[in-house]
């Protein structure tokens, strides 16, 4: 039998592995789809990742214009980034607000444009997209139980408290395994850890900012889609390149 408090541990450590499995196997799945297919699974994320940032940030009604951000960059990135101008002044305008405007600008660049590079790398290769969103998983999970398990000195006790150098190095380690196990040259994982701890700082930052732990409980232990996308976005945007 385990005290009452390690007992609690053990199963929040079970429940988080079980969901992240859950997780895995759905993007293993997902990466096989029709390129059709898998752009409405990203549209339905978007709307999912934009509903959850606009509520905490007041606005959840921006997140109908999310998907139709992601589709305008499908067709071009720089209808992207003018759906972002565009449909965020229009949202501002309607709600006659120009703090709505930094907002609805943030939720639309956040959760209707970054996925565009998931896109993108599926295109290319649906193995490429399983590398992507497992190196991310890797380093946070690597991160976490580094962290947990080393974690001293903190890295960032304003954004995110639990965060420690140990973890950074932790997620460093694990990342640079990826890569050798995956042939891609490991210096590059250097940048791509540090580049996935930014989404995960900014996420942490939001938080902080409207005061919440989670975006939502929808993926139990894992928060919201915004908790448990956040690396793989930033991680998205730099992967093409290497």
């Amino acid at each position: 039998m385990f005290p009452a408090g390690r007992e609690d541990s053990v199963r929040f450590s079970k429940g988080r592995e079980g969901i992240g499995l859950l997780i895995g196997v759905a993007t293993l799945l997902s990466a096989f789809l029709p390129n059709s297919m898998f752009l409405l699974l990203l549209c339905l994320l978007s709307f999912g990742m934009a509903r959850e940032l606009g509520k905490a940030l007041g606005i959840p009604e921006v997140s109908y214009l999310a998907p139709l951000v992601l589709v305008l960059a499908v067709l071009g990135v720089e209808l992207g980034i003018a759906g972002v101008l565009l449909l965020a002044f229009l949202f501002a305008y309607i709600r006659w607000s120009l703090d709505c405007l930094s907002k609805a600008v943030l939720v639309l660049i956040y959760a209707g444009f970054l996925p565009i590079y998931l896109y993108m790398v599926k295109s290319q290769s649906s193995w490429e997209l399983i590398k992507l969103v497992f190196f991310a998983y890797t380093v946070d999970t690597a991160s976490y139980y580094a962290g947990k398990l080393f974690g001293r000195r903190a890295l960032a006790v304003r954004l995110s408290p639990k965060k420690t150098w140990e973890g950074l190095a932790g997620g460093m380690l694990g990342g640079m395994l990826f890569f050798y196990l995956i042939n891609k040259p490991i210096p590059l994982a250097v940048p791509l850890v540090l580049i996935a701890l930014a989404g995960d700082l900014f996420k942490s930052f939001i938080k902080r900012q409207v005061g919440i732990k989670d975006f939502s409980n929808l993926l139990g232990e894992h928060g919201g889609l915004v908790d448990r996308f956040d690396s793989v976005l930033f991680v998205a945007v730099f992967w093409k390149i290497i």
